[in-house]
């Protein structure tokens, strides 16, 4: 089980370990949004502080309907009991955690300032 809890901003956030290429764990506080379709968004200092692999660019579409170039890098994220490779976007200062992070487990987010978000397995 992976839980979070609600910030001042009404945003259901957890925290999650991500691992570079040599090793290195940094802790990310994720903003869960369902809204995004992929896996996950790291701010670049992440990226850059874990030495994370460069796989591919691209162009993003952002929730605003604006579009912006963005690079796409190896990371390692410890969900769960397990260590799981996914392909991460970098697009600036944010970080997200997306649908296909999701697929196969349930969130629940008690919606008030403080409330517990949970991220649990379903079979």
């Amino acid at each position: 089980m992976i839980r979070g809890s609600v910030t001042a901003r009404r945003e259901p956030v957890v925290r999650l370990r991500v691992r570079g290429p040599g090793g290195d764990v940094a802790d990310v506080d994720v903003v869960v949004d369902t809204g995004y379709t992929g896996s996950l968004v790291l701010p670049e200092v992440v990226v850059n502080s874990l030495g994370l692999h460069w796989q591919s660019g691209g162009t993003a579409v952002l929730a605003d309907g604006s579009t912006h170039q963005t690079d796409y890098f190896e990371a390692e994220v410890e969900w769960g009991s397990a260590w799981v490779t996914v392909l991460a976007m970098s697009v600036g200062p944010d970080s997200l955690l997306g649908m296909r992070m999701l697929a196969g487990h349930r969130l629940t987010v008690e919606g008030s300032l403080g409330g517990v978000v949970e991220i649990v397995p379903w079979p």
